[in-house]
């Protein structure tokens, strides 16, 4: 069994002026693979610079202002 990854201890709060090397955005949301496959569908921005993969700050929280439009909608 996987420890708990969503504990104060390892979360973080992602700041909009950062990037993150994704291994370093996985931790800081406790977000494991199948949750970043999800959310890449419903248009996170990922940016891929050889071969290495980054999450800005920004498009992150801009992912989560569409998904709270989106959930307003669906009231």
């Amino acid at each position: 069994m996987r420890p708990k990854q969503d504990t104060a201890d390892t979360l973080m709060p992602i700041d909009d002026g950062s990037v993150y090397p994704m291994a370093a955005f996985l931790r800081a949301t406790g977000w494991g693979r199948h949750a970043l496959k999800h959310a890449r569908q419903q248009g996170l921005r990922v940016v891929k610079v050889s071969g290495r993969c980054f999450v800005r700050g920004r498009d992150f929280s801009e992912f989560l202002g569409t998904l709270t439009v989106d959930s307003e909608v669906a009231r």
